[in-house]
Order: C-alpha cells, then sequence, then structure tokens
C-alpha cells in the first residue's frame, strides 16, 4: 500500500572487515542529485519523504524536501486530508559542525535558513563526542507554535519561538562498535555501519541509528518519547485511581508509546566514481552497485517471523519466517534505480540506463524503486520524472520492444484494496509514457499483484519500503 521510495544524506565512510572505520573516503558521495528516502509510520499506513540534495559549496549544503501524508483534525469529522509539503532547506557548513538544534521539521513557515540547527544529521561536535566519550546532548525541536512565523524563528528572545521548549537529550553510545542497518542503496537492498545511540529527556527513552562516517553523522533512525508511559505506570502501581486514568489515556492516544519516529530506507545517488563504493559488511571488498544485478531471486517467505534481509538487524541468518530469505548484500532481488546526475551529467547515469537495457534483454523482471506516488493513490509525484524519461529513452532507442509493467504495494490495508491501488499505479505508469512520452499504447501492458509477491517482511519499515515497487519485464 502506500507510497514508493525518498531520499537523503552526505559524505560517508568505508567499512573495514569488522564494520568500523577504515578510511575517510566517502561510500555516499555529497552532491547535487543525491536522493534520501524517509519513512514514517502512521495508523493509515507508511509515508515518504524524499530529501534531494541541490547544491553543495563551502558555505553549505542546500536540499529540496517533498512529502504527502494524511493529517487528521480530531476535533472534526471530515476524513483525513491529504497534505503536501515541498521546501527548501539550507544547512550552514558552520551549523554543521556545531549547532545547538536538530531541527527535524519541514515547513513553508520556517525560512529557508535557519542558523544554528541541523536537519538530517547529528553535528560533527556530536559525532566526536559520542566517539571519544560515549557521551553528548541534542536539542530536538519537531514541533512549531501555532505563532511561529519565519521572522520570530530566528530572533532568539521570541517567546513564541518553538511550542514547547526542545527536547534535550541526553545521549550514550554504550558500545562503539557500529551494528548493521538495512536500507536500499540505488536499488540494492545493503547494510550501513551505524551507530546505535540510546537517549534519555526527563522520563522519556530515545533511541538513534546514526551512519558510523565522521564526514556525514546521517541519522538513519530515530524514535522518541517512549518509555515515559512505562514510568508512569510503574510510579502509581499502588494508586488504583492514577493506574485506571493512565490507562484510559494510554487506550485513546494514537501511540501511547512512541511520539515520533522516522527511518531511512532508501538511499539513491549517481554521481559516485568507482572507488567510491561501500565496502560490504564482513568482507572488506566493494559491494558491486553498478555493476550487472541479480534477477528473479525467490520472493519472500510468507511465514510467521520476523526477518531481517542477510545478516540483518535481528534474523542474523536471514533464514526467519519459514523460509529462506534474500541475502542482503548480493541478492537484490533484480532492483535498480534509475536516478540521473544534477542536469543529467551525473557520472554513471549512462550506466544505469545500460544495467536497465541489459537485464530487460535478458528478459529479467527488474524492480524500480524511483517511481514515486502519492500517499494510498496512483498519482504519480514530480520525483519520477527522471526514471520515466529514463525508461521512455529506453523504449525509443528499442522501437520493437513491449514492455509489462507490474504494481506491487506493502500489507497494509485489505489485500482486495492493495490489489486495486497496484493494478492502478501500474496504469499510471504506462499512462505517464503514452501521454507524455508518446509511447504507443500497444507496447505496454500492465498488472497489479498487490501484496502477492513481497520482497522482504511487511513488519518493517524497511521491508515494506522494499515490497512497495514497479516491475518491469521485457515482453
Amino acid at each position: 500500500m502506500n507510497t514508493h521510495p525518498i531520499v537523503l544524506t552526505f559524505p560517508l565512510l568505508l567499512i573495514a572487515s569488522n564494520v568500523s572505520v577504515a578510511a575517510t573516503t566517502p561510500t555516499i558521495p555529497l552532491c547535487p542529485g543525491l536522493h534520501i528516502v524517509t519513512a514514517i509510520n502512521q495508523s493509515s499506513g507508511d509515508y515518504e519523504s524524499i530529501k534531494r540534495i541541490t547544491s553543495v559549496d563551502d558555505s553549505g549544503v542546500t536540499l529540496h524536501y517533498s512529502s504527502e501524508h494524511e493529517v487528521d483534525d480530531p476535533f472534526s469529522d471530515k476524513p483525513p486530508e491529504l497534505v503536501a509539503t515541498n521546501v527548501t532547506r539550507r544547512i550552514l557548513h558552520a551549523d554543521q559542525q556545531k549547532a545547538p538544534y536538530y531541527l527535524a521539521i519541514f515547513s513553508p513557515i520556517l525560512p529557508e535558513t535557519v542558523p544554528n540547527s541541523t536537519a538530517i544529521s547529528l553535528t560533527d561536535d556530536n559525532y566526536t563526542r559520542l566517539k571519544t566519550t560515549g557521551k553528548a546532548d541534542v536539542s530536538i525541536v519537531t514541533t512549531l507554535n501555532f505563532s511561529t512565523t519565519p521572522e520570530n524563528v530566528l530572533d532568539p528572545d521570541s517567546p513564541y519561538r518553538w511550542w514547547f521548549a526542545p527536547s534535550v537529550y541526553a545521549l550514550e553510545l554504550p558500545e562503539k562498535t557500529p551494528v548493521p542497518f538495512p536500507v536500499l542503496l540505488n536499488g540494492k537492498p545493503v547494510e550501513l555501519p551505524a551507530l546505535h545511540i540510546k537517549g534519555l529527556f526527563g522520563e522519556e527513552k530515545a533511541e538513534f541509528f546514526v551512519l558510523d562516517d565522521p564526514h556525514n553523522p546521517l541519522i538513519l533512525k530515530f524514535r522518541l518519547g517512549f518509555g515515559a508511559d512505562e514510568a508512569l505506570r510503574a510510579k502509581f502501581a499502588d494508586d488504583p485511581v492514577m493506574t485506571k486514568m493512565l490507562e484510559e489515556i494510554a487506550a485513546t492516544s494514537p501511540a501511547p508509546s512512541e511520539r515520533d519516529s522516522l527511518q531511512v530506507t532508501q538511499i539513491t545517488f549517481d554521481c559516485h566514481n568507482s572507488d567510491d563504493l561501500p565496502i560490504a559488511t564482513n568482507t572488506g571488498k566493494p559491494l558491486e552497485i553498478s555493476g550487472e544485478f541479480d534477477t528473479d531471486t525467490e520472493p519472500f517467505p510468507t511465514g510467521g517471523g520476523g526477518a531481517n534481509s542477510g545478516s540483518g538487524m535481528d534474523a542474523g541468518t536471514g533464514n526467519s519466517g519459514g523460509g529462506t530469505g534474500t541475502g542482503s548484500m548480493s541478492n537484490g532481488a533484480g532492483s535498480l534505480s534509475l536516478g540521473q546526475g544534477a542536469g543529467g551529467n551525473g557520472a554513471g547515469s549512462g550506466n544505469k540506463a545500460a544495467e536497465l537495457e541489459k537485464a530487460l534483454q535478458k528478459g529479467d523482471k527488474v524492480d524500480i524503486y524511483d517511481i514515486f506516488f502519492s500517499f494510498n493513490s496512483a498519482t504519480l509525484r514530480p520525483e519520477s520524472d527522471e526514471t520515466l524519461t529514463t525508461i521512455a529513452d529506453l523504449l525509443n532507442k528499442h522501437p520493437d520492444w513491449k514492455l509489462a509493467i507490474g504494481g506491487h504495494t506493502d500489507s497494509i490495508a485489505s489485500d482486495s484494496f492493495n490489489l486495486d491501488l497496484s493494478n492502478q499505479r501500474a496504469v499510471a505508469v504506462k499512462t505517464a509514457l503514452v501521454e507524455r512520452f508518446k509511447i504507443a499504447d500497444s507496447r505496454l501492458s500492465t498488472q497489479g499483484y498487490g501484496e502477492a509477491s513481497p520482497r522482504d517482511t511487511n513488519d518493517t519499515l524497511e521491508g515494506r519500503a522494499r515490497n512497495r515497487r514497479v516491475e518491469l519485464r521485457k515482453q
């Protein structure tokens, strides 16, 4: 159900065979065209934000943020409203070094540049403190005051600057050895090395997974505001009145045990050199992200059990769920991301088109993850244009080709809803190719598969992100 991929980040690191930093060569370059897709779960499904780096210079980094999600007014009987956000954020180089705030909000109310804040990563100073002492503090802003304006948000003396004072979390890094963090990297499931950081704000707990890279401590995942309800219940365990009150509050709260959470599920870039590739965990060898890729691997097993790919976060062997999971490092289910560099000149843009061409010529099914849809709908988002252009160019190059377009969803919502949505999304891709790119209707067929052919578990954000996809096959 719901949307396809989304993006984000800065320069990343090299991983040695023990998953530690072996060099300072970036593995995910900070460049225009870098995309980061972040998934956020809500009761109606996962929605995704797309962050795209648009410029990089000595003074800082500019990114564009796009998201579409449902907003429900608890004081109205109207159905949830789909709200789209498209804004630009400028992160100053000096703030990336040592800013007091992590501004987790993207809003048209905010000015493009908010001094003294970062947006997608820890500061370099906090990263260094955690790596050397195991402790640091971070002030996180997740909500704005209704009275916030572009002017008073920049005024340090304004009483209306924030809705509440930022949550100041005391951070602790219990174990300095990074843990594997699953993402789709250029369309392939891989594991990035991440610092697993714990946080505490009063009775509230938090956890963060931060890319273990001194050049780019990207926040890959965070969970905020959990544990307070358990602490209150324990405190008033002998007070039946308070216990009943807490139970009633928990029953009416949409997420009583967790206030905010997000997770990076996909990173796409098309500006790397051949020596800028990530190093596979426990191998010391670069991942083959741009070469010939595996196709037509077995679908994810549908038996019970929480399986993450390969040597994933919890599964270990990837064989949970009553079947054999796909290896996270080398068995990437025939997936491909087709983003282009700025102006279409990003190094490797031709290579990815060539990979798609080669796979389709062989008759392989190819999963495409950077065709994006609006939340719970078949409306294509503008971020899909680069991929659609690549597919159209390939069809124009081979006028005798016919393509089958398949739509796949995650398992949120009913089987019938997902089947219908997957059909609509496949048709939407065909319609765009026919109407906008003038591809003959007779050269394209469509089929929706709903949730019937998962590539991963539907129990996790990253698993569901991998299951939501468009599939191409040459007929």
